[in-house]
């Protein structure tokens, strides 16, 4: 698991704190800014030098001028209420017989934030809305609108929406691959977890009920017990630490213990002997050169099935066998059996020994073999890319 990298400088960490201290405040300084500029336009323009139809500015356009550009002020949060408003304030200009000015510029801003901040039909309804609008308005032959500037005002509305529907659909885009990768985040660690916990309160489980039997009658079989059942319970916290303080840690500081391989499947098996589980370990004579994931992953799938057998098997023996043929890895775990009746599981572990083996490249197979159970594993050597 790894941690957020930090930024990479002191400049790039003020910048971002910087525009998320001040996002909320843009939108309603852009819409002041062009509600000043639009009646700018508006005011200090002569109408009859022009369009000789055009009206002298009156109280009308300059509250419906303001209206429409100071829309922009809620262009993100509410794109089509400021898109709406924008549309409206235009045509209230422009049917009274005014010069829309900068209007006609900052409909085009407001169309292409609509299609960046608004859903996809929404974005488009304003698309033909904006269309119907200028061909309505050169149908009724309003001042400074001719056929040329029919056709280059729906051109640019065109643009205008497709510039914004593009940056939606990116946007989106990485929004998916996010939460993607924090849902693959989230599996790690609870496979990470499961193995952990599971594998250390089921030797947990089986010392106890070991020690309470014994306590009376053999006080130093007892006595081990509990030794086993402090050992497991220290290696399981480290273990939990340690994940947790990767996810908590925004650096690595390379003080973490190592992850676990296929070279602590020793280990791994003289705790499960120390339980009360025989297992017979079975290495190829060349250990082979693995990927960190790979070493991992065979780790895991030989962790779970033991474990599995320790809750859910009657068995005392177990034959844990890798062996190593051309550029994959073969694991096999069986135990003679028999099932213990009333032991029932969610089947969450053999599920994760899937997805663990899927996300390397490789499979598991597993089912009853005899009166026990086997589970089977075939893994590349190095990591498929």
């Amino acid at each position: 698991m790894r941690g957020q990298l930090a930024p990479a400088s002191g400049r790039q960490s003020w910048w971002i704190v910087a525009s998320q201290r001040w996002s909320p405040y843009l939108d309603p300084v852009l819409g002041a800014g062009c509600a000043a500029a639009a009646l700018a336009s508006l005011l200090n323009n002569d109408p009859a030098s022009i369009d000789p139809q055009l009206e002298s500015p009156d109280v009308l356009s300059v509250v419906a001028t303001a209206a429409a550009a100071g829309a922009l002020a809620w262009r993100r949060r509410r794109p089509l209420t400021s898109y709406a408003v924008m549309v409206i304030g235009s045509l209230v200009v422009s049917l009274s017989g005014h010069y829309i000015g900068l209007l006609s510029v900052l409909l085009l801003f407001s169309l292409y934030s609509l299609a960046a901040h608004g859903r996809r039909p929404e974005g488009l309804a304003g698309l033909g809305v904006g269309v119907a609008c200028f061909v309505g308005l050169a149908l009724l032959d309003v001042p400074d609108l001719g056929m040329s500037d029919l056709l280059q005002a729906v051109a640019l509305l065109v643009a205008a929406w497709a510039v914004g529907d593009a940056i939606r659909s990116r946007r989106r885009q990485q929004r998916d691959q996010v939460q993607a990768a924090i849902t693959e985040e989230r599996l790690r660690i609870a496979r990470e977890l499961h193995d952990v916990v599971a594998h250390s309160m089921s030797l947990i489980a089986v010392q106890a009920g070991v020690g309470a039997h014994l306590i009376r009658v053999d006080a130093d079989a007892a006595e081990r017990s509990l030794e086993v059942i402090a050992d497991t319970s220290r290696r399981a916290l480290e273990q939990t630490r340690s994940m947790l303080g990767m996810l908590r840690s925004e650096n690595e500081d390379g003080t973490r213990p190592p992850t676990r391989g296929i070279d602590d499947l020793a280990e791994l098996v003289a705790d499960l002997r120390g339980a009360g589980l025989d297992v017979t370990l079975t290495l190829p004579s060349t250990a082979p050169e693995l990927d960190a994931a790979i070493s991992l992953t065979a780790y895991r799938i030989v962790q779970e099935s033991l474990t599995n057998i320790v809750k859910h098997s009657a068995a005392t023996t177990a034959t844990v066998t890798v062996t190593l043929v051309g550029a994959s890895i073969g694991l096999e775990v069986v135990d003679p059996g028999p099932a213990r009746s009333s032991g029932t599981g969610s089947g969450h572990g053999l599920i994760g020994l899937e997805e663990r083996a899927r996300l390397v490249g490789g499979r598991v197979e597993y089912g009853v073999h005899g009166n026990g159970f086997r589970v089977h594993a075939t893994l590349p050597v190095g990591v498929r890319r």
